[in-house]
């Protein structure tokens, strides 16, 4: 009783947490459209721009910031390149200056030293004066505005959302701890912000997409996983395929696997299929047969925790007619978390498998 309690508090609070980050994605969040320059024009080519973040990931190593202090130098470099047009002989200046700025947000005041000593660590040429200013123009432009919202928030909301229900999705692979998986998950969104393609997606899109890959290798429902966060962020597929495609180009240099998904035609079920489960495996039954009828079970407790996790402590809530358009970024928690266990509901009493079998089919 203790153990559903505390996990519906939790419930709510994550879905609280992801309502107001989808407002301020949807207030504060502008993409990222930086044109080549055409002719003699002298402005900051996305090339440029996607070396001044890597810069930025360098200088958060070498002085040992937390992640969140470069999602935040990115995100107030992205939004000052958007309201400036900048010449390129300024552009690492201006990212040092968000540098400044983003460990001043994030990092105790102890941690962050003068300004005179962080320019002298960083080893770049140019001065503490002009840091000083550069800080003032940045600030001024931004209308000393500095909230943001990251790809990062997004990918801790959900992380949270997704193990606090299945923490067994982490078995398959070993000895790994969320915490640890959190990790490795963050440092691979650091090298996705290094591509000005995908600083053209939404924080909360590019989040899920680098989830919905890691989710395809530890579950076998990714799909139906991956097509509930959706549901929640109000993203659409042709944007979530179209940012994994990117997404795999960034951490692997080449495009991913092309392949296109059709739904195999389901199988039906023997009349003693459940005498058979209810007496165990059969004596003669294979071994592999019988342990992917455990993932099975597995995957299905996945999917029962992760519809308790939206629908924890409320009354079933009546599926909604069809041609409703999709929740707005901005709703409650109680909403969202309503609607999508509306839609799992509705699939269930039509008949519905929650995630149809697929089939790959290689594209040449």
């Amino acid at each position: 009783m203790l153990r559903s309690s505390g996990k519906g508090l939790q419930g709510s609070m994550l879905f609280g947490m992801l309502s107001e980050a989808l407002n301020k994605e949807q207030q504060l969040w502008r993409p990222v459209l930086l044109k080549q320059p055409q002719g003699e024009e002298n402005e900051i080519q996305p090339s440029q721009r996607d070396e001044a973040v890597k810069w930025l990931l360098e200088w958060n190593q070498k002085f040992r910031y937390c992640p969140e202090t470069f999602m935040q130098s990115t995100g107030l470099l992205d939004r000052f390149l958007m309201a400036v047009k900048a010449r390129p002989k300024y552009l690492r200046c201006i990212a040092f200056s968000c540098f400044f700025l983003g460990a001043k947000l994030r990092e105790e005041d102890e941690d962050v030293p003068a300004t005179e000593d962080l320019v002298q660590g960083s080893g770049c040429s140019f001065s503490v004066g002009e840091v000083l200013r550069m800080e003032l123009i940045v600030l001024d432009k931004l209308r000393w505005d500095l909230a943001t919202v990251t790809p990062l928030d997004f990918l801790q909301i959900f992380h949270a959302m997704l193990l606090t229900q299945a923490p067994q999705l982490l078995t398959a692979l070993g000895h790994m701890t969320p915490s640890r998986h959190l990790s490795l998950l963050t440092g691979r969104l650091s090298q996705c912000m290094v591509n000005h393609q995908l600083a053209t997606f939404r924080p909360s899109a590019l989040a899920l997409g680098l989830l919905s890959l890691e989710l395809e290798v530890v579950s076998r429902d990714w799909l139906m996983l991956s097509m509930m966060f959706q549901r929640l962020i109000g993203v659409d597929n042709q944007q979530l395929i179209r940012c994994r495609e990117l997404i795999t180009a960034s951490l692997l240099g080449h495009p991913g696997h092309n392949a296109v998904y059709i739904i195999a035609p389901p199988q039906q079920p023997h009349s003693n299929h459940h005498q058979a489960t209810a007496r165990g495996p059969h004596p003669h039954e294979d071994p592999k047969t019988a342990k992917r009828k455990n993932q099975t079970e597995d995957d299905d407790d996945i999917y029962a925790s992760i519809k308790r996790l939206y629908n924890e402590d409320t009354a079933p809530p009546k599926p909604p007619p069809q041609g409703d358009p999709p929740p707005p970024q901005g709703m409650s928690s109680s909403v969202l978390g309503s609607s999508c266990s509306s839609q799992m509901l509705q699939d269930q009493e039509e008949g519905m498998a929650p995630c149809p079998p697929l089939q790959s089919i290689e594209v040449t």
